[in-house]
């Protein structure tokens, strides 16, 4: 059975990753796209060879030829436009982050119960061989116990129009970036944070820069750094009880040699494309072949986190986590 996709949003990542991804991926095709401009939605269908374009998100859900829609729009219009495509009986892949609060992921899930749909959050990175071999290791033990988790994603986005500097559709260096850092340090050591604390650098009202100390009970700390306004960087380490691990490339790895350090040892990763992975794996589960990896429940905790991080970043103190 072919998954036939139609994206909201003639997006930057649509263009560069998603589209590629689901031309490369097994039982997958691009089959429509809807943008505001008909003129852009026409010219991304052209370039990949689709057949439909519509000039509204709406005419997009209404095709009934689509089994999955792709959501690619600015972070406050997230929950709005899934919960319409899985009211109109599609199957969802939204970006990160998936949702402004945890109460709107709520909403998502309340949404997926009444039409048996799935949602789930683009996080590419996790599905990277090197994050698979990273978790395998840390769970059999290579580091003995985690004792603490670091991470970094920046760079400098020189784009002054750009939504991710809007305030009120969910722009800011926590919410575009620092959730992959949040994200992988939960998918690598199991542990979900329960406290938190932030210093931010604002620029207007969004953060151009964010740095979050998360403590994940038993004595375990997690730091990460976020920022728009940095040097290019990433980088991930786990520190435990008898080794190092750390990851060069984390998170923008899609066609990049990687490489996996732990203790004295490196092995490299071959370039890949972590969004083929990302959806192939959302199609066997929307299939039925597999259990969802990172479903509603995991993008709530998510959610939770950074729910506590914005209330941190604000107050100037430290967060409890509500779950």
């Amino acid at each position: 059975m072919t998954l036939r996709w139609g994206f909201l949003g003639a997006s930057r990542i649509g263009r560069r990753a998603l589209a590629p991804a689901i031309a490369a991926a097994s039982g997958h095709a691009l089959h429509a796209v809807g943008a505001r401009d008909a003129a852009r939605a026409r010219a991304f269908a052209d370039e990949f060879g689709v057949a439909r374009s519509y000039d509204s998100y709406q005419q997009v859900l209404d095709d009934p030829g689509l089994d999955v829609i792709y959501v690619a729009l600015p972070n406050d219009a997230h929950l709005p436009w899934t919960v319409r495509a899985l009211e109109a009986g599609k199957h969802v892949l939204c970006e990160k982050p998936l949702a402004l609060t945890a109460g709107e992921v709520r909403q998502m899930q309340d949404a997926e119960r009444r039409t048996g749909r799935r949602v789930m959050e683009a996080f590419c990175h996790i599905a990277h061989p090197q994050v698979v071999r990273a978790r395998e290791l840390i769970a059999g033990g290579a580091i003995g116990s985690i004792v603490s988790m670091e991470s970094r994603y920046g760079f400098a986005l020189d784009r002054p129009d750009d939504y991710r500097w809007i305030a009120r559709h969910g722009g800011g260096a926590l919410y575009d970036i620092g959730c992959y850092c949040l994200s992988i340090m939960r998918a690598l050591s199991g542990r979900e944070p329960v406290r938190a604390a932030v210093a931010a650098a604002m620029r207007g009202d969004v953060d151009a820069t964010l740095t979050g100390l998360l403590d994940f009970g038993d004595g375990i700390g997690g730091q990460f750094m976020c920022s728009y306004v940095s040097a290019y960087t990433q980088q991930v380490t786990v520190i435990g009880s008898a080794g190092v691990l750390s990851l060069d490339w984390p998170f923008a790895s899609k066609g990049r040699t990687t490489r996996l350090t732990l203790k004295d040892a490196s092995k490299q990763f071959p370039p890949c494309d972590p969004y083929v992975a990302m959806v192939e794996a959302f199609g066997r589960s929307v299939r039925g072949e597999e259990a969802m990896g990172y479903d509603l429940a995991w993008s709530l905790r998510q959610a939770q986190a950074l729910d506590a991080l914005r209330a941190a970043a604000v107050s100037g103190e430290a967060v409890s986590v509500s779950r």
